[in-house]
């Protein structure tokens, strides 16, 4: 059975999915005017061959739990992306496991994954746990995200940092795509963590102080982890570009980390500028941020 917070998200969902869509993006014909905008319950319930008040229960969050078969077809009706079919399924308890008590993110990083991350001299590298905690880094990490080891606990956040850091915003060009794909990732992982209270620590504290997080997280977009360029205007060595990837391994409890490296771009002198600002004092790395 689905908790009554999971039925609550894959209505949402849907109905903010069905409401994007016009009749002509899935070969029906406009017809009458409409008094609401995207298709009607009735088009989306047809073309997903269910009934119309089947398909109503499930916008109305009531206690009906689709077949992996049956999703699919909604997905297909409401021409659904990979990433957003993906998170339906998620979100109704198929393909990935579901957490139902969230701890806290302990999990030490191993010597050999730290190791790594220290290699990597002129790329600033990070793990990141599930919630996006910052859980291990290089020294080079501190020229993008500043003095990692002095932030204590929830500071040590990606989203954290992005949308209640100032430095952050000032230095990230082009702030606002990037912000919002951050939101898109987390909502991609929060379908594992439904009504958790640890997870929603960090989405009530973003909600709260950020209006751009809450109307972003309202939209329930989701994106995967990928690769992509980011530009900082960094406040002494002016701009830095990079290439970024994200690697997904497990840690030493087998719990998913995210391994995001930012490459200086070849064609800049983005590192030469990072060997200028790592000959200066800066923080020690951190193995484990528990």
């Amino acid at each position: 059975m689905l908790s009554d917070d999971r039925r609550r998200e894959i209505a949402a969902f849907l109905r903010i999915r069905r409401m994007r869509l016009q009749p002509e993006d899935v070969g029906l014909p406009r017809g009458m005017r409409r008094r609401t905008p995207g298709l009607r319950r009735e088009e989306v319930a047809a073309l997903a061959n269910v009934s119309t008040e089947w398909y109503t229960w499930l916008e109305q969050a009531r206690d009906v739990r689709p077949s992996p078969d049956t999703i699919r077809r909604i997905c297909a009706a409401l021409r659904l992306e990979p990433a957003e079919c993906q998170h339906l399924l998620a979100l109704c308890g198929y393909g990935t496991e579901t957490v139902q008590n969230g701890a806290p993110d302990e999990t030490v990083i191993r010597p050999q994954l730290q190791l790594l991350l220290n290699r990597l001299a002129y790329c600033p590298a990070w793990f990141l746990g599930e919630r996006w905690d910052i859980l291990g880094w290089n020294r080079a990490a501190t020229v993008v995200h500043g003095d990692l080891a002095a932030m204590k606990g929830i500071e040590r956040n990606g989203l954290h940092q992005i949308f209640l850091n100032p430095r952050m915003r000032e230095m990230l060009v082009d702030w606002e795509r990037h912000a919002r794909d951050a939101v898109a990732k987390l909502r991609m992982v929060h379908s594992r963590y439904i009504g958790d209270p640890w997870f929603n620590e960090l989405i009530d504290l973003l909600k709260a102080r950020s209006p751009e997080f809450a109307a972003w997280w309202d939209e329930h977009n989701v994106r995967l982890p990928g690769s992509g360029v980011k530009v900082y205007i960094h406040p002494e060595a002016g701009g830095l570009t990079f290439h970024y990837a994200t690697l997904e391994v497990k840690s030493e409890l087998g719990k998913p980390l995210q391994m995001v490296t930012y490459m200086p771009a070849p064609e800049t002198d983005t590192e030469e500028k990072i060997q200028a600002l790592l000959s200066t004092s800066v923080p020690s790395p951190a193995v484990s941020a528990a």
